[in-house]
């Protein structure tokens, strides 16, 4: 069961969306010399209403004015600690949940992650968000340097969730086959979408050449596509070492799809095949 959210909470994420609704002119304020909670958290407010002014102000300022929004400050009645969540930028995005959900999924990872190192507690994670802030001021860079990295790290984290699940109703229309999907048209589809459907294998013809990949359910039964390699390498084609991949061309070294010694549908039979083989062995079933 999630955990209750206290009045305090709920007050701030009022306060947040209160905010939200205004129309510009809007301010954004945050403390000097920002740490990692002031500088996303004046970010994601940012992303969020471009327009609005972003001003660092004493860490003890008091925030009145109804336009401006205080992030990570303490004093007055426009402002926002999230100290019953860890930080203030884990309110803010827990605050996005209700009103935008694909932001509050993009950027909840990193505010569970502030909710602790901003609170003094560990984190396991590899890439911690205070050291990014640390290293930035290490490179020179001051309150709005560190500030428009953050902006720009929330852009990009936002851009790809919405990519995402682009991606992902784009997957519900892919037709898989004997447990085969092929995307021919130039759809930027993940692989882990298909696969999620039931694929075994998806095959893929684009402007940087034909691949074909397997799933991990397939990998971890110890199948490999190396079994293809008498068929394939002497195409010119590349076969991971795993054998989770082979592609005759790729974003990292694009090729002519027309020169990789196969028609897509010819591509689609052999690995029918192949799959149909593993499936009578009885080392894979298909939907």
């Amino acid at each position: 069961m999630a955990k209750k959210n206290t009045a305090a909470t709920e007050n701030e994420i009022e306060r947040f969306h209160s905010w939200l609704a205004t129309e510009d002119p809007l301010s954004i304020a945050t403390h000097v010399y920002v740490d990692a909670d002031a500088a996303f958290s004046a970010a994601l407010l940012s992303v969020l209403k471009p327009k609005a002014q972003v001003v660092f102000v004493s860490a003890d300022s008091v925030i009145e004015d109804a336009r401006t929004l205080g992030v990570d400050l303490s004093n007055g009645e426009r402002t926002i600690k999230g100290m019953n969540v860890g930080s203030a930028f884990g309110l803010l995005v827990l605050g996005m949940k209700s009103i935008d959900l694909p932001v509050y999924r993009a950027l909840r990872s990193w505010a569970s992650q502030l909710n602790l190192t901003d609170a003094g507690k560990g984190c396991r994670d590899a890439v911690v968000l205070a050291e990014l802030v640390k290293a930035w001021r290490s490179l020179g860079m001051g309150d709005k340097g560190c500030f428009e990295r953050a902006k720009e790290l929330i852009e990009g984290k936002i851009k790809t969730e919405r990519s995402n699940l682009k991606q992902k109703k784009l997957a519900d229309e892919v037709e898989i086959k004997n447990g085969v999907a092929v995307i021919s048209n130039g759809a930027k589809i993940r692989g882990a979408h298909v696969f999620n459907r039931g694929a075994k294998v998806l095959i893929r013809e684009s402007e940087v050449g034909h691949s074909i990949m397997i799933s991990k359910e397939m990998s971890r039964k110890g199948i490999k596509l190396s079994e293809l390699s008498p068929l394939l390498e002497p195409k010119g084609w590349f076969i991971h070492p795993e054998g989770f991949l082979a592609c005759y061309g790729s974003v990292k070294a694009p090729k002519d799809f027309r020169e990789s010694g196969f028609e897509i549908n010819e591509i689609e039979s052999f690995i029918t095949s192949w799959l149909l083989s593993h499936v009578k062995s009885g080392s894979i079933k298909v939907q």
